[in-house]
């Protein structure tokens, strides 16, 4: 029997692979590292997929032994899709719920974003794991689009961080202006 969220981690990670022509490292859904890293070895990627009301889950054990673990620039993608409810009741297997996943939006921010939005934020206790918070597509929005009271919650300058859109669905924040250039170099539209 096929799991829904696996199905459409998988296939949002394969997507982000090679929309921005990654690397993928984490096999088997460890979680020990981040699922991707950039063919020059200058940063990782961890994806996150869920539907645009539902909103990408960071875990408090991942986030944190990413930070002690990974001596590189880190990157959290959130790959939001249409889907509502009923997923599994809807699209009865594997083949269909690929054939019916669509990315609706993609944001790409600094693991300082995601760091600041864990500690600053309500978590969750997730079995008897730990917490974690999650970023709706909503939220994601916000604090692309640099609102305010957002920034401030967060306890960021928004002055530090520089937002990049190049393409309708696709929304990219680097730290001070760091690896853009080499992030938009590599961007295969044709997955968007």
């Amino acid at each position: 029997m096929y799991n829904p969220r696996l199905t459409v981690g998988d296939f949002f990670e394969e997507r982000v692979r090679k929309l921005f022509d990654l690397i993928k490292i984490d096999t088997g859904h460890s979680g020990s590292i981040p699922d991707l890293k950039s063919k020059d070895g200058s940063f990782y990627v961890e994806v996150k997929a869920s539907a645009y009301n539902n909103g990408g889950v960071v875990k408090e054990e991942q986030l944190f032994r990413f930070d002690n673990d990974i001596n590189a620039r880190r990157f959290y993608a959130f790959a939001y899709h249409s889907i509502g409810s009923h997923m599994e009741r809807d699209y009865p297997n594997e083949e269909k719920l690929r054939d019916a996943l669509d990315l609706k939006s993609l944001y790409l921010f600094p693991f300082s974003i995601i760091k600041a939005h864990y500690k600053n934020s309500k978590q969750i206790r997730y079995l008897d794991r730990g917490f974690f918070v999650q970023i709706r597509e909503s939220l994601a929005r916000k604090i692309f689009n640099g609102e305010e009271e957002v920034w401030k919650r967060l306890n960021l300058d928004s002055k530090d961080y520089k937002t990049i859109k190049p393409y309708k669905k696709m929304h990219i924040i680097t730290r001070a202006g760091h690896l853009e250039d080499r992030i938009l170099k590599s961007v295969n539209p044709k997955y968007l």
